[in-house]
């Protein structure tokens, strides 16, 4: 360990660094003592070869380990002007924070949030300035900063903000309802305020608040422009604004030069931003990824083939940042299919135990995600050690649970009951997630080992979610066995309350011990009490299974080392752009 005297100045923290004699974890932490930003911290970092960003090994709970070797500091300024090019792993959806299939990077250049979470997970005010909470818990004061407006030059006052509450909980204007239940009413009781009324105290509600379906927009451009918001136009009030957006080839956003800046304590740069543009590309084949940055056809790539990752981070000219992803991917059996005993939770537990998941990780992924016994990845803040008692792999403990659920082995090695296979077909969608098949084609002979058949169905990604949303009706449950998705969320619980009731209506309240874990989450008095019931919820996931939990990869990127300020964090989904800039 350092002495404190060899620790009080940039230059003695950049030397134990680049002696190996403190890691970058101990940098992050000395460095924000110091009273430097994130953002600063990560450009000196990259500077002396460390990189722009907090990068971490694939393990959950090792400290974070740099990517290139350290060599010497050198003061860095940034640069204005030039295009950042990044290679996104997925398709675009249109940038609609109040309805869209999915939220794409862009979203965190065009929109601002209420509120963000720190490095730690602490929530910070971003577009609101701060909020009190009233003595009963059920009112909730946001002060708004003065003189905001949206890229059109529209105001953003406390009235905009409070009609956008008011559409996230309105179920009749999209899917964010499911996350805002405790939420009665949102008034602005003058320009700069906004006071949201609750059903019942709401602790949780600066983490969903802190998501990019809580973004707020030009709601008057979103009208206006209907079903096109998002796709031809958009409005919102982050650095940059709509340019191009067009899924298949590109989404472009320019600087705006009149952004008023913002107040989000890590970001470094308070007024417009550096680069001129922004211009995503999706790159559908991961085996290309690597080949992009290398050749540098991108300057950042969003999580490359897991088999090039040790290659990349042995390149001195690019940066590599990895931990695991604010996701899960799980196996959802319809607890309708009452005559594959889907609905029997030894069952459940007995196709959990078939899976070797440690494997799936090291094979498949080659060691860049870690296997999940509960519904969120260790690197949670309330991630709760406890679910790793569940869903171990063991195929003994599978075929006696089977065996005692009345599920015999039949004259083709596949179980029966009443007549019964016990044989299904998964749902499965390999275009919209690409390994996904993969995956799933690896999950067949385990669960075939302990006496189940599952076949696959891999349609496109449009009859892939229209059958699974057709489950949904429970007039057309059971046109569907199982379905295996991989969810990326920056609130967790909130997105797992959604999945838990879905495909089938009938889970409501079907488990009882989920059940009281979410009134708990959604009326929780105090951050304990939340804390408690994030990990009552995983526990009871765990155990009853409503979705098998199977892994979570890690979420990568790559950039280019003259990349600077690009700080990924594991507590939002995408990285800020105010900060980034790119050197000559």
């Amino acid at each position: 360990m350092a002495r404190q005297e060899d620790s009080n100045s940039v230059e003695n923290l950049v030397e134990e660094y680049s002696a190996r004699r403190i890691n970058r974890r101990e940098f992050f932490e000395r460095a924000g003592a110091l009273g430097l930003t994130l953002s600063a911290a990560g450009a000196i970092l990259a500077a002396c070869g460390g990189g722009g960003g907090t990068a971490a090994t694939t393990s959950a709970t090792s400290a974070p380990t740099q990517t290139t070797a350290g060599t010497t500091a050198a003061a860095v300024q940034p640069v204005k002007g030039g295009q950042l090019i990044e290679g996104y792993d997925r398709d675009f959806n249109k940038m609609d924070p109040v309805l869209t299939n999915w939220d794409d990077p862009a979203f965190v250049a065009l929109y601002e949030y209420p509120v963000v979470r720190d490095p730690a997970g602490a929530y910070k005010a971003a577009l609101v300035d701060s909020w009190t909470i009233s003595q009963d818990l059920l009112t909730w004061t946001f002060k708004i900063r003065s003189g905001l407006k949206f890229q059109s030059g529209a105001p953003l006052d406390a009235q905009v903000i409070a009609d956008n509450f008011n559409a996230f909980r309105d179920p009749k204007q999209g899917q964010n309802a499911i996350f805002w239940p405790t939420v009665k009413n949102a008034t602005a009781s003058d320009p700069t305020t906004v006071v949201v009324t609750m059903k019942a105290p709401f602790t949780a509600f600066p983490e969903t608040l802190a998501t990019e379906n809580s973004m707020i927009c030009n709601l008057a451009k979103r009208q206006a422009l209907g079903k096109n918001y998002g796709a031809t136009g958009a409005d919102g009030s982050g650095p940059f604004t709509f340019g191009d957006f067009k899924p298949g080839t590109e989404v472009v956003v320019n600087r705006w030069a009149g952004y008023p800046g913002t107040n989000i304590p890590y970001i470094t740069n308070k007024g417009p931003a550096y680069l001129d543009s922004v211009k995503w590309v999706p790159i559908l084949e991961a085996g290309q990824r690597a080949n992009e940055i290398e050749g540098g056809t991108v300057n950042v790539v969003k999580n490359p083939a897991p088999q090039d990752i040790d290659r990349l981070k042995g390149n001195s000219d690019l940066v590599t940042t990895s931990f695991p992803s604010l996701s899960n991917y799980f196996l959802g059996l319809n607890a309708q299919q009452t005559k594959l005993g889907f609905n029997d939770v030894n069952v459940r537990q007995a196709i959990s135990h078939a899976i070797d998941r440690e494997s799936l990780a090291k094979s498949i992924y080659f060691g860049q995600a870690v296997a999940t016994y509960g519904p969120i990845a260790p690197n949670f803040k309330w991630y709760d050690k406890g679910v790793e008692q569940f869903n171990q792999f063991d195929p003994e403990k599978a075929k006696s649970l089977l065996d005692a659920a009345g599920w015999t082995v039949g004259s083709d090695g596949i179980r029966v009951k009443n007549g019964q296979r016990l044989s299904f077909t998964n749902v499965s969608n390999d275009q919209y997630q690409p390994t996904t098949a993969a995956v799933d084609q690896a999950i067949i002979p385990m669960l075939q080992n302990v006496g189940v058949e599952m076949k696959l169905n891999v349609p496109d990604a449009a009859a892939y979610f229209g059958t699974v949303a057709a489950a949904a009706d429970p007039k057309k449950a059971l046109t569907l066995d199982s379905w295996t998705f991989e969810w990326l969320w920056s609130s967790p619980v909130d997105l797992l309350i959604y999945f838990q009731a879905f495909p089938s209506t009938a889970w409501n309240g079907d488990i009882p011990e989920i059940a009281a874990a979410v009134k708990k989450w959604q009326t929780a008095p105090d951050v304990a009490t939340l804390e408690a019931a994030a990990r009552d919820f995983q526990l009871a996931w765990a155990e009853k299974l409503p979705e098998i939990p199977i892994l979570t990869r890690n979420d990568t990127w790559v950039a280019e080392k003259k990349v600077m300020g690009y700080a990924p964090l594991q507590t939002m989904l995408y990285p800020f752009y105010n900060d980034v800039w790119i050197s000559s």
